[in-house]
């Protein structure tokens, strides 16, 4: 499984559970920190996800075979470079906003590989019993130890600014 981003939010839920169902997680992070910190997670590849070595890198890791599944969140050439890692069977989850492919473009990736494109906006607004549903076992995973929280740092009010200058550097 690779996993973009993914010392960030969702990407750190996604980690959590690609080794709770005994995934091998490959991940891509932006900043050696932010690398080192998922290595600490016991992710053992770990790329940079600012430079598109990470799909030659990949493809040595996996003798050219590629990846089950990419959970993307990157665009522009990035997103190329991830289609080009799935392996036979693969499937590509995109949940950014950027760089979608057409019907056509999906299609062309042959029968053997899927693309899916996962909007949680729309789907809360159209589907709000299944977020509710997931949501509800996330807590119950959470609840029964399975899945820990993810690393949190609260500001007050009157602290907003920093929090706002915090995420914009990246930092959070």
């Amino acid at each position: 499984v690779l996993i973009h981003a993914a010392a960030g939010g969702v990407g750190l839920a996604a980690v959590q559970i690609a080794q709770r169902l005994g995934a091998e997680v490959i991940a891509t992070a932006g900043s050696e920190k932010k690398r080192d910190y998922l290595r600490s997670l016991g992710v053992a590849h770990v790329f940079d996800s600012r430079t598109l070595a990470f799909a030659g890198q990949i493809k040595e890791l996996t003798g050219g075979r590629g990846v089950d599944l990419v959970l993307n969140s990157l665009a522009g050439d990035f997103i190329a470079a991830s289609l080009s890692l799935l392996a036979p069977g693969g499937r590509f989850v995109e949940i950014g906003k950027s760089g979608l492919l057409t019907a056509e473009q999906a299609a062309a990736l042959g029968l053997n590989r899927q693309y899916f494109i996962v909007d949680w906006t729309t789907e809360a607004l159209e589907n709000p019993a299944l977020i509710r549903s997931l949501l509800d076992s996330v807590l119950a995973a959470m609840a029964e130890g399975l899945l820990k929280p993810l690393p949190h740092r609260l500001f007050g009010f009157e602290d907003a600014q920093a929090a706002f200058c915090l995420m914009a550097q990246a930092g959070h």
